[in-house]
């Protein structure tokens, strides 16, 4: 894994430029585009990195587990089962996730604390924001594959996104 500091940005991917200059692996399916469903949050428009998946529905307790660990520039890939009848993430995990040194946070669901999470350094993608709260159970699956937005996710893959869209690559692609 790439350690990156707190705070500090990575060098600017253009997926368009990754897609035209990858079409061995997108034919192969090594590289694989998420479907354009996605919102964008947070200051970093553009943010890659390692991926650390996670499976729940409406419930946020595994999200703050992980988000409250060392990022490392890592980007945590939730899928919430596209629910959007509440937030997964607000704007205290959000701050979290920049103080701990996440690249970023992909959500198959909502976020809520747009302003607070529009403040943060970080990336954030999901489908639309929803004031409620999710529930507090404890349930759900770290670290298995997913699958959302056309694309099977699995950890340890990498992720770029920029304001063109979201790639998922079975191997680090050269910035």
């Amino acid at each position: 894994m790439i350690a990156i500091p707190v705070g500090k940005r990575m060098a600017a991917f253009a997926t368009a430029e990754a897609c035209d200059s990858n079409t061995a692996l997108l034919v192969s399916g090594d590289l694989s585009a998420l479907e354009p469903i996605f919102k964008i949050y947070g200051q970093r428009r553009s943010f890659s990195g390692p991926i650390v998946t996670l499976k729940v529905f409406e419930d946020n307790v595994l999200v703050r587990q992980l988000l409250e660990t060392r990022g490392e520039g890592r980007v945590l890939v939730i899928d919430g089962g596209g629910s959007t009848r509440c937030a997964l993430v607000g704007g205290n995990l959000a701050q979290s996730a920049q103080n701990m040194g996440w690249a970023g946070i992909v959500v198959n669901g909502c976020i809520r604390d747009v302003d607070e999470i529009n403040a943060c350094d970080i990336g954030v993608r999901a489908l639309g924001s929803n004031p409620l709260k999710s529930n507090k159970k404890a349930v759900g699956d770290k670290h298995v594959p997913i699958y959302f937005a056309g694309t099977l996710i699995r950890d340890g893959e990498w992720l770029y996104a920029d304001s063109d869209g979201i790639l998922i690559s079975k191997t680090e692609l050269s910035i």
